[in-house]
């Protein structure tokens, strides 16, 4: 990989990294903790998610759009749209709530209960965030300078990556038992935040990018269109199938709470030790 960005990219590069790690191992130590098998999809979700962030911020698409505003909106389209999908079907959360201990278990929980975060996480806020960040970016006078300064790219990927998270854990929900806004709210969001990256591109295509060259002008807005139109749908098409999912997610979670009770409270003692009336 080509890394960009000098320190930010040294550092994004050991966060991916880390996160991959403490995911691979918590899933990996579901059996230990004699709880059901961590589903290998989820796994590979987060996995492919953390590489197509890599990819925009520290790999070859993030170096080339640091020159070129069609792969620059390439780039947005992975890691605000490609990548929250993936990381949000990974079930971190999830995975967390099985795997974390009582007291970060606790902190987590008041994280996720705070009035800022559920702000946040309201639907409407989100997708208001999300693309009123594309908007600004690609209508104002900053498109260009970001793709000629790598410093200033990552941190414009970075925040899409974030809004991008905001926005699909919005309307695809984070975990299971988490409650979500309702469908059609949703559904309508959805529908509106793609109407209006539409629009965008249109604008884009018609009036041009401040600082950028006419040519890269329409694929760049065509790639911008297309992006949230797949992005619309794939969402659509999780949300359509949520009943089923939550009903596999109680399943895993009467699973797990059926394992947790059959549990021993500690290790068995061996023949040898029960003889000698040695304490485990």
């Amino acid at each position: 990989m080509h890394s960009h960005g000098g320190m930010l990219g040294t550092f994004t590069l050991i966060a991916l990294t880390l996160a991959g790690a403490v995911y691979v191992v918590g899933a990996a130590g579901q059996r230990r903790r004699g709880q059901p098998a961590w589903p290998i999809p989820r796994t590979v979700a987060w996995i492919a998610g953390l590489v197509a962030v890599a990819a925009v911020l520290v790999g070859p698409l993030g170096h080339a759009g640091n020159h070129d505003l069609t792969t620059h909106v390439l780039g947005h389209v992975v890691i605000g749209m490609v990548a929250p999908v993936l990381l949000v079907l990974g079930s971190p959360v999830t995975l967390a709530r099985r795997t974390l201990e009582p007291v970060p278990l606790q902190r987590l929980g008041r994280l996720a209960g705070n009035p800022l975060t559920k702000a946040l996480a309201f639907p409407v806020v989100a997708a208001v965030l999300a693309v009123g960040a594309s908007w600004l970016l690609y209508t104002g006078p900053n498109a260009a300078e970001s793709t000629r300064d790598p410093g200033l790219h990552s941190v414009v990927m970075i925040g899409f990556l974030l809004v991008g998270l905001l926005l699909t854990a919005a309307v695809v929900g984070v975990s299971a038992g988490i409650r979500r806004s309702p469908r059609w709210l949703r559904i309508a969001v959805l529908a509106l935040s793609t109407a209006v990256l539409g629009a965008e591109a249109v604008l884009m295509a018609v009036d041009g990018v401040p600082g950028i060259a006419a040519d890269q002008v329409p694929s760049a807005a065509a790639a911008l269109a297309a992006g949230a139109v797949l992005y619309a749908l794939v969402l659509g098409a999780v949300v359509a199938t949520e009943r089923r999912r939550d009903e596999r997610a109680a399943r895993e979670e009467q699973d797990v709470l059926t394992a947790r009770r059959t549990r021993p409270a500690g290790p068995v003692p061996s023949t040898d030790q029960v003889r000698s009336g040695q304490q485990v």
